[in-house]
């Protein structure tokens, strides 16, 4: 005599499903996107949605490093911060906005960003313009772990 309920054997099939997909590798296709901001002068939506990509997504480092000044080096920055989950939903925030200065070769933007539990930071960001594709600057990056207090040197040069 069969005990179980039907939507508990769709249920009991279902765990044996992803635990079958999950003991042979097979992972959901994850998109990787290449997302740089060539513009010559980048807009706020652009910066924003460097900062979303940088620390928003699980992009892989040699993706985010084509956004940093200091590349593959300084990519263990937005890695820990993606890691820790501390800028993105569910428990964080950013935004970037004015006042903004702009030069040929670097732009300026404020950074807001918080999570629950740490205060708000606000802080101005660099981005340098390097072969024609905006870049955060090592200086950002810097100023950023320090303000957040990760143990991360910055050596990213």
């Amino acid at each position: 005599m069969n005990t179980f309920s039907r939507p508990a054997m769709a249920g009991l099939a279902l765990c044996a499903t992803v635990g079958a997909v999950a003991a042979i590798g097979v992972a959901p296709a994850q998109a990787d996107p290449a997302y740089t901001v060539t513009a010559e002068v980048p807009t706020l939506a652009d910066l924003k949605g460097m900062v979303k990509f940088l620390v928003e997504t699980p992009a892989s480092d040699e993706a985010k490093a084509a956004n940093l000044e200091g590349g593959m080096n300084a990519v263990v920055v937005p890695r820990t911060v993606y890691n820790l989950g501390l800028f993105r939903a569910p428990l964080g925030w950013n935004d970037v906005t004015g006042p903004e200065t702009h030069t040929p070769a670097e732009h300026t933007a404020v950074l807001h960003s918080g999570s629950v539990g740490r205060p708000t930071i606000t802080m101005t960001v660099t981005w340098k313009r390097i072969n024609g594709t905006w870049k955060m600057a090592n200086s950002s990056l810097c100023a950023g772990v320090k303000t957040v207090g990760l143990s991360i040197p910055c050596n990213f040069g």
